[in-house]
């Protein structure tokens, strides 16, 4: 064999014994599942919540992000004397957003209601937390630059 040949057989290999496939992300086993163990039941991880409809050509400050627990935002500063903030959550958990300087939360409104919310403020860096307190629930955030009330 010569040496190209033989290193596209050892990759392939690796492939192959890696689990490498063409299978979509939504197929494969989410590494955060509750797992069944002895003597506790298993726990079914809330649905995702849908997309968020941001508007078009507006400037994301933080991209569309999700999760399903207690989580710091990226720092970011809005450049138009406000932000404009896209939620949504689905499960039985409560879904707060709070700025972590002043620790005053908002609520978002689960299952099948989108919540946004302008938020005026200097053009200074802006640091929000997303918290889950009182059961399950998978969040999906965004946030813009500027007032873009619906």
């Amino acid at each position: 064999m010569r040496p190209t040949t033989l290193t596209a057989a050892a990759v392939a290999t690796l492939f192959l014994a890696g689990g490498c496939s063409d299978e979509p992300e939504a197929k494969r086993p989410s590494p955060t599942a509750a797992t069944a163990s002895a003597g506790k039941p298993a726990q079914t991880p809330a649905t995702q919540p849908p997309g968020l409809d941001l508007p078009e050509n507006a400037r994301t400050l933080v991209a569309e992000t999700t999760g399903d627990k207690t989580q710091k935002l990226p720092e970011f500063t809005p450049q138009e004397g406000a932000y404009t903030l896209y939620a949504t959550c689905e499960g039985k958990g409560k879904v707060s957003i709070a700025d972590r300087d002043s620790g005053n939360p908002h609520l978002v409104t689960c299952n099948g209601v989108h919540t946004v919310g302008v938020v005026h403020d200097d053009t200074k860096p802006q640091h929000l937390t997303v918290r889950v307190t009182g059961g399950t629930s998978v969040w999906r955030i965004a946030v813009v630059s500027g007032n873009h009330q619906p």
